[in-house]
C-alpha cells in the first residue's frame, strides 16, 4: 500500500490491475485533490471504462499543500491570483461516469467510516471525498484542552499532526 500511495496518482490504475489478479478482494486508492486534477482523472476514466471495482478515495484540503500551495482547478484561484469558478470534484466524477460517490468532513470519523463501510461493499467504481481544509492554511478558531488523565507526553498533537483530509 505504501508504494502506491506514494506514487502520485498510479495508484488509481494499480488498484485496477490487482483488481484484475484478486477480484474477490476490496481495493482502495488514494488521491489528493490537485493530483486528482493534475493526473488522476485519466485512470478514474479507464476504471469506468473497464468497469473496475474499486473505491476512490480523494482527500480534499483544497490546495497543493506538497508543493507550495499553489491553486489548482478546485480552488477557485488562478496562478495570478484571480478568482474564478472552482472545477467541482463530484460534477466531474458523475461526468465521467462514477455513479456512487460520496463526500464527508474528514473529522468526523463515523461519518468517514461509515462511507468507507457503505460504498466499499458495492460493486463498481466508488468515490469517497474527504473534505477538511489544509492544516497550513486554516487555523482552528477554538482552543483546546489536553486531557492530562490521557496524555502520555509524547507530543505528537504538536510535532505531528498534519493534513486531516
Amino acid at each position: 500500500m505504501v508504494d502506491t500511495c506514494l506514487c502520485m496518482g498510479a495508484g488509481i490504475t494499480m488498484a485496477q490491475g490487482m483488481q484484475r489478479v484478486e477480484p474477490h478482494k476490496r481495493y482502495f486508492s488514494f488521491v489528493g485533490d490537485s493530483t486528482f486534477f493534475a493526473s488522476g482523472i485519466t485512470g478514474i476514466v479507464n476504471a469506468v471504462y473497464n468497469e473496475a471495482n474499486i473505491t476512490l478515495c480523494i482527500l480534499d484540503n483544497s490546495t497543493t499543500a506538497m508543493t507550495g500551495h499553489q491553486p489548482h482547478p478546485g480552488t477557485g484561484r488562478t496562478m495570478m491570483g484571480q478568482v474564478v469558478e472552482k472545477v467541482d470534484i463530484t460534477k466531474v466524477l458523475e461526468g465521467i461516469g462514477v455513479r456512487r460517490i460520496a463526500a464527508v468532513n474528514a473529522l468526523d470519523l463515523e461519518a468517514c467510516v461509515d462511507a468507507v463501510l457503505r460504498l466499499s461493499g458495492l460493486e463498481g467504481v466508488k468515490a469517497i471525498i474527504f473534505k477538511s481544509p489544509c492544516a497550513a492554511i486554516i487555523k482552528p478558531s477554538g482552543k483546546y484542552r489536553i486531557n492530562r488523565d490521557k496524555c502520555v507526553d509524547c507530543r505528537s498533537c504538536i510535532n505531528e499532526i498534519g493534513c486531516p483530509a
